[in-house]
């Protein structure tokens, strides 16, 4: 009742708010809503008739929690859907609250017919609903089923697959042998398996194919299910899973039985008697029967009781009967019957090997009557019965012994008894010698037969003597036995040959005479007082040297003879002898030093090796025992700086006997009398050229015992010391003293020069040699009478060239294009003449000598230039030559012509300068280095130069016959023919073709060559003089003008005939 009356009361007090608020409204109505701000955020504003109120849109609540609201401080909060519980998107849904709204998404694996991403508000109603995979092919893999689960699905693999890396593999039964019985095969299949029975066996249930393990596989009886299987003549044999096919006894098959063909496996019978052997065995018949055999024995056989399974036939011996052959035969049995044959000296009658049956008997042979004689030569046979008895004769014997009869062990043969092999046979000094049969005795040589006996021979009585001379023979009982005299030694053939040899150093009497200068001063001969020096120095050495060969027996002290030899040459290099005199005293000084020296070695003290100085000489010597056991052995001497090696080799070539000794000796001073003056270089001829030559070295000398002294297969190495520094531009010479050529002189045959450095020069020698170094200069020095030649013939040039310019430059009236290359090249010839005959020996200042080397090779070159010029020149006027008299030439401008002919020189030695500045001057003149090839900057265009003038210059002169022969006949009648010949050869010579003479200069002509090529080109400036003025007739008529003071003008030039050497131009050169 409380509630209605309150309701009723809430009720009029409605009623009367709007009756009010409709009065009020009425009145006047104000739109609170128009403004903006009457609401909070999010909320809608609805006006009322006399108020307004605010409510929240969808998704946001008001913050009083009313509904509708007004004033201000209430906002509108967002709500947020997804805390609400259920939520609002519903199961297996992801809510995800938005301002004022919320967004649904479906969990993985669901899906809504809105989609996802669906935000409320939007149409349809968001419901999440499994997705079912399965219904779409290839969810799985192959041989795997797919099974739906809320919200995703599954992948199981099918019966007989199993999961293996998410996929599914057949599972191999028959892997397991359990799988299927026994000879069963298992079959694989793809989720499945079957077992089939092997061929052989059947299932016990008749079925093909199996499964589990409920059935066996049994074998197949083909043999009783089949009697015929194998065929006719053969025997089934049942086997586990198969049979197998055999032939009866008798029978074979071609074909083995295999069950793939049983087919081919016939038995048919074996025809046991076509075999070989036969089966019956020899001496029997074989009968084939089918499926067997028979045996059936030969005559002359019978079975053997073996039994026909081992069937043989024996043969029936008749000679088991002792009387089927006769006496002394021997009965042999054959297969199927027999044979007689007589024993050995035994024949039988009826003259066959062989036989049977009575009648025939055994006769004895005598083979003592043979021919020949069964026990050979030197023996003697008795014949017995069936056979025969051999003895040897006395002084023969055999190794069986006498009395041999055939058939005894070993062979007989009678052999000579050798006497000689008992002691006592011959008496004493005889020899036994052994003949056939016997043996006689002789005499031991040395020893004679008298009376029987041995005598010994006296051989030393004989004339003349068995030793030869110079010996004495000792006679021995059966031979004798030699020795030499004093002074002597024996010669190496032996006492067969037995020669004295005398010793090999030479004493006083072997040295005289060989030299009549030696002879001069023997004792007791008439010494003239210009020679008395000269024997006093000589007796001298002879004394030392009789020391050595009066007392031979003592040892020969090689100290004290040095000495003594010392004092000798100590006065020789102060002592002025004649050439001859020099050359006799150095050859005994050197020949006694070599025989002391190997009288020294013929009584070797105690020491082996020996070091001798003084200050005249030093020499090593060594006796060599048995170093050269050693192999490729080597020794070296040194003396005073000097230097010797030899090699074992060449000691064993001397042929040395006895004691060997090697020996090296340095002189000093010697080289100062035995000096360059008496070298003769015999390659080099004396009449065109001599080298400028000079000692350098000390005189050295070689000494080894041995007969041979030269021609050793190995060299004997000499080093010796320059005295000297070596220059660059010197040769050096190894040389030898040679006493056969003209009593002794210095030669360089034998001895070659291996290596030369500025301190030492190395030789080679095949021989044991006296040695010394003679340095040569690289040049060779000009003859005198070449001297005189090209000197006055430069001077003559140089006065001719002189004159050549003055006419070329004073006479106007012959100035033309040819007489200005005319003029450049003399003064180019004549600067380089000049300096050529002033400078080219200023050797003194090595920088002014390179630059007149410098300026020499400049002005050569550029004469050689000038006439390459005037032979184009020349050739180009001839060819364009129009008429007679007339020459034309190229219009070509002069100061071209200089740059070809001073500017190509200048590059040419620029370049030579800047390649190698050191390559001019050099020690004897001031010209270009010819020894490391510079010479060929200016060889090089020069011979280019020769070569191409010559080819123009004959062209011109085959051009010019030509001319000639065409031209009128007054041309044709000149008088000087033979002046235009001879002006046309002499162009051969200016144009410096001449020059190729000097590459001629070598073998027997070198001498004509030098003179002409000397004389041809000093001389190239009067040619140049003679053909161009002293034979032009213009040149001839100035001369003529001037000397008788007559002036012509100049315009009245002309010619007068064909002239090589000036071919006037129709205009000048600018």
């Amino acid at each position: 009742m409380w509630s209605f009356n309150l309701l009723l009361f809430w009720g009029y007090c409605g009623i009367f708010i709007w009756v009010m608020f409709s009065l009020e409204s009425m009145a006047v109505d104000v739109n609170e809503c128009a403004d903006t701000t009457t609401c909070p955020a999010y909320a809608k504003c609805t006006d009322t008739p006399d108020s307004y109120y605010c409510t929240c849109k969808r998704g946001f609540l008001s913050s009083n929690g009313m509904e509708q609201f007004k004033g201000p401080g209430v906002t509108c909060i967002d709500i947020d859907e997804c805390s609400q519980s259920p939520p609002p998107c519903g199961p297996n849904s992801v809510c995800e609250n938005l301002l004022g709204r919320y967004k649904c998404n479906c969990l993985p694996g669901f899906s809504s017919p809105t989609g996802n991403n669906w935000i409320s508000g939007n149409p349809g109603r968001f419901v999440c609903t499994d997705i079912n995979e399965c219904l779409s092919s290839g969810v799985c893999q192959e041989h795997a089923e797919c099974i739906n689960t809320l919200g995703s699905y599954k992948c199981r693999c099918q019966v007989g697959f199993i999961s293996h890396n998410s996929i599914c593999k057949d599972v191999d039964e028959c892997a397991d042998p359990r799988t299927c019985p026994e000879h069963a095969t298992c079959h694989n299949s793809p989720g499945s398996y079957s077992c089939v029975c092997n061929v052989g066996f059947e299932s016990s249930g008749g079925k093909e194919r199996l499964l589990g393990s409920g059935e066996i596989c049994g074998d197949v009886d083909e043999c009783a299910r089949n009697s015929t299987i194998c065929g006719l003549n053969s025997v089934c044999t049942n086997i586990l899973g198969k049979y197998n096919c055999s032939c009866l006894p008798g029978y074979f098959s071609p074909a083995v039985w295999t069950p793939e063909k049983p087919e081919d496996f016939i038995c048919t019978d074996i025809d046991e008697c076509s075999q070989d052997p036969s089966p019956c065995g020899p001496n029997s018949v074989c009968i084939n029967t089918l499926g067997s055999y028979s045996c059936r024995c030969n005559k002359g056989f019978r079975p053997n009781p073996g039994g026909s399974s081992n069937f043989t036939c024996q043969n029936v011996n008749e000679c088991a009967d002792t009387t089927t052959c006769p006496a002394y035969a021997k009965c042999t049995d054959t297969p199927d019957s027999y044979y007689c044959t007589c024993k050995r000296g035994f024949l039988p009658s009826n003259g066959v090997k062989q036989f049977k049956g009575p009648g025939v008997t055994c006769i004895d042979i005598d083979e003592c009557s043979q021919s020949p004689p069964p026990c050979g030569p030197n023996s003697v046979c008795e014949n017995i019965l069936g056979r025969y008895k051999c003895s040897c004769l006395p002084g023969f014997s055999s190794p069986t012994g006498n009395d041999w009869i055939l058939g005894n062990p070993g062979r007989f043969i009678c052999t000579d008894i050798n006497e000689c092999l008992s002691s006592g046979v011959c008496q004493g000094h005889a020899e036994c010698i052994n003949t056939l049969g016997s043996y006689k005795c002789r005499c031991q040589v040395g020893f004679i037969a008298h009376n029987s006996i041995c005598e010994d021979i006296d051989e030393c009585s004989q004339d003349p003597s068995p030793c030869g001379p110079n010996s004495v023979c000792t006679n021995t009982l059966g031979s004798y036995s030699c020795s030499c005299l004093e002074g002597f030694r024996p010669n190496a053939g032996g006492s067969l040959n037995f020669t004295c040899k005398r010793i090999p150093f030479k004493c006083k009497e072997d040295v005289i005479p060989d030299n009549e200068w030696v002879q001069l001063c023997q004792v007791g001969a008439a010494v003239e007082r210009e020679h008395g020096s000269f024997c006093t120095l000589m007796n001298a050495t002879f004394n030392v040297l009789d020391d050595a060969c009066e007392n031979r027996n003592t040892v020969v002290s090689l100290k004290s003879t040095v000495e003594s030899f010392a004092s000798v040459l100590e006065q020789t290099s102060t002592s002025n002898f004649t050439k001859e005199e020099t050359s006799a005293l150095a050859t005994v000084v050197l020949e006694s030093v070599k025989s002391t020296t190997l009288a020294a070695f013929l009584k070797p003290s105690a020491n082996v090796s020996q070091t001798i100085q003084t200050e005249q000489l030093e020499i090593e010597s060594k006796i060599i025992k048995e170093e050269c056991n050693e192999e490729n052995m080597t020794f070296h001497f040194k003396a005073k700086g000097d230097e010797m090696k030899i090699g074992c080799s060449t000691i064993e070539e001397s042929k040395s006997t006895g004691t060997t000794g090697v020996a090296f000796v340095s002189f000093l001073g010697m080289e100062s009398f035995l000096d360059e003056s008496f070298f003769q270089d015999q390659q080099m001829p004396s009449a065109i050229s001599q080298r400028k030559v000079k000692m350098n070295s000390r005189v050295v000398q070689g000494i080894m015992t041995g007969e041979k002294k030269d021609g050793f297969s190995d060299p004997i190495i000499y080093t010796l010391e320059n005295i000297e520094p070596k220059q660059e531009f010197e040769r050096p010479i190894c040389v030898s003293w040679d006493t056969n050529v003209e009593g002794g002189r210095w030669t360089s045959s034998g001895c070659v020069v291996l290596e030369a450095s500025e301190t030492h020069t190395v030789c080679s020698c095949n021989q044991m040699v006296n040695l010394a170094i003679i340095m040569a200069y690289g040049e060779l020095t000009m003859d005198f009478s070449l001297y005189i030649i090209s000197h006055v013939g430069m001077i003559i040039s140089l006065v001719c060239l002189v004159l050549a310019i003055t006419t070329f430059i004073l006479c106007r009236s012959i100035q033309n294009h040819n007489t200005y290359l005319h003029l450049h090249l003399c003064v180019c010839l004549f600067l380089a003449k000049a300096l050529f005959l002033t400078g080219v020996d200023k050797i003194h200042n090595k920088m002014g000598c390179a630059i007149i080397a410098g300026f020499l090779h400049y002005l050569y070159l550029a004469c050689f230039f000038w006439m390459l010029i005037e032979a184009v020149m020349l050739f180009l006027m001839v060819r364009n030559l129009k008429v007679v008299n007339y020459f034309s030439s190229r219009h070509i401008k002069m100061w071209y012509l200089c740059v070809f002919g001073y500017g190509i020189p200048g590059l040419v030695v620029a370049v030579s300068v800047g390649v190698q500045p050191q390559g001019y001057g050099m020690h004897n003149r001031c010209w270009l280095n010819t020894e490391t090839g510079f010479i060929w900057s200016f060889l090089g265009p020069v011979c280019t130069i020769i070569v191409i003038n010559s080819i123009l210059l004959t062209w011109t002169l085959c051009i010019l016959r030509q001319k000639l022969s065409s031209v009128n006949a007054e041309v044709s009648k000149l008088k000087d023919n033979r002046l235009l010949t001879c002006k046309a050869f002499a162009q051969l010579f200016i144009l410096g073709c001449s020059w190729v003479l000097g590459i001629f200069q070598i073998g027997s002509m070198a001498r004509i060559m030098a003179y002409l090529f000397t004389i041809i080109n000093s001389l190239q400036g009067a040619f140049i003089f003679i053909i161009h003025c002293l034979l032009n007739r213009q040149v001839q008529e100035e001369y003529r003008r001037c000397l008788t003071r007559k002036i012509k003008p100049s315009s009245e030039s002309h010619t007068s005939g064909i002239l090589l050497s000036s071919v006037p131009s129709t205009s000048k050169t600018d």
